[in-house]
């Protein structure tokens, strides 16, 4: 592997990082008058605990810009950059720790899931759709977005295998998913306590 090619590499990787890294509901929040997300609703810093504690519309925005920061890095990084698979499955993960450990709000951040969204639809469009659908028929039945976007983060790197028949996608997207579900943890033992907040349909 060329050095220009890995210097290149990791220097994309940081800049995925970084743009992954912008704190969208806590600027919204001190948008809406320095609300604390953190010590409201769930807890959490993404966009279902915004659309909870200051409303719908704030909570569909912070959900796009949330997966708009991964789908942004990781789309041009596969479509106008000549990086090995190798490099780009490093690059995948990039934008989602930025989001989980975020640089610029002392290494907090929310779940990952619009983040992953992102990443997945510049990856894999069709294995989103099919991960989706799962994700609409738990919470149909279930009315857990927890619990939907736990299984869905569950099913993913299958499906990215399924699509792409690559390891190295494959590892990424277990990692990703891996994290996703670590960040839930609370929500798991809220969920087997029976006290996790249902949404209304």
């Amino acid at each position: 592997m060329q050095n220009s090619i890995l210097l290149t590499g990791i220097t994309y990787f940081i800049i995925s990082y970084l743009i992954g890294g912008f704190p969208t509901s806590a600027v919204i929040a001190r948008f809406k008058g320095g609300v604390d997300l953190s010590k409201q609703g769930s807890g959490n810093l993404g966009a279902t605990n915004v659309a909870r504690v200051i409303g719908r519309k704030f909570g569909i925005i912070t959900l796009v810009v949330d997966a708009l920061k991964g789908f942004i890095p990781v789309f041009f990084a596969m479509k106008y950059f000549h990086f090995p698979v190798l490099i780009l499955s490093f690059i995948i993960i990039a934008p989602l720790i930025g989001h989980c450990y975020s640089i610029y709000i002392k290494f907090k951040g929310g779940k990952g899931v619009a983040t992953a969204l992102g990443i997945f639809l510049a990856v894999s469009p069709v294995a989103v759709l099919i991960a989706f659908v799962i994700f609409l028929m738990i919470v149909m039945l279930s009315r857990y977005v927890s619990f939907a976007s736990i299984t869905s983060a569950f099913f993913m790197p299958f499906l990215i295998f399924y699509r792409l028949k690559n390891l190295d996608f494959f590892y990424a997207a277990v990692f990703i998913s891996l994290l996703i579900i670590y960040k839930h943890a609370p929500n798991i033992k809220r969920l087997l306590d029976g006290t996790e907040h249902k949404i209304k349909i």
